[in-house]
This record gives structure tokens, sequence and C-alpha cells, in this order.
């Protein structure tokens, strides 16, 4: 009995360490995006689910914030062009919201953009 334990126990090790050896030998899609009033550029974020991503966002004015409030995402982007990083897995298809999370003016209702993610391409090998 206890070896089963001891075996099933290894398989369950061996699988979660070749998991991670594949997401970590995954290259992270890296997209800079810039806050600025009112708007942010790029509007539209592509990735595609299940990749890692890594967004850098900098301020091309005054403080602003960037929040994709379905991932969890809230980030104070400082004034100046000091980068600040989210870093996380692509979510499953779909197009999440994007907006400005510190009041910056006028316009900082309107300070809006949109997380694309698409289904990864399977192909036949």
């Amino acid at each position: 009995m206890r070896l089963v334990t001891i075996v099933s126990v290894a398989a369950i090790v061996i699988i979660t360490a070749a998991a991670h050896a594949v997401r970590a030998a995954q290259s992270v899609h890296e997209v800079t995006v810039i806050a600025q009033k009112f708007a942010f550029e790029p509007a539209e974020i592509q990735v595609v689910a299940g990749e890692p991503v890594r967004l850098v966002v900098r301020s091309g004015d005054s403080v602003h914030g960037f929040a994709i409030p379905a991932l969890k995402i809230d980030l104070q982007v400082p004034r100046g062009g000091d980068p600040v990083v989210a870093e996380f897995i692509a979510p499953p298809a779909g197009r999440y919201d994007v907006a400005c999370s510190e009041f910056c003016g006028r316009g900082h209702g309107q300070m809006r953009a949109a997380l694309v993610s698409t289904a990864p391409v399977r192909t036949n090998r």
C-alpha cells in the first residue's frame, strides 16, 4: 500500500514539474502600454489564452491607473515615465475591459482600452 502511495505522489510531482518547465520554456509576450490623457496606447492589447504576458505600463504625462477588473489587476502608474509591470497568464478567450483607475482629469471616464484574448491555434502534428 505504501509503495502505491509513494509512486502516486512521485507521479504528481513529476507531472507538476513538467508543467512548470513547459510554462518556463514558453516565451513571455511583452507589451508596452502608454497611458496619457485620455487614452491608452495601444487601445487594444492582443494576447493568446494561456500564454505568459508581461504588461509594461508607463505614463506620458500625469499619474494614471491601469486596471483590468476581471483579472484583479490594478496598477498605479506614476508620472515621469517610470514603468510598472503586471505579469500574468493570459485568460480564456474573450474581451476584458481596461480602465484608468486613478482620476486624471475631465476625460478620465473615457480613458478605456481592452485586453483581447484569443484561443490558441491548434496544429495537426
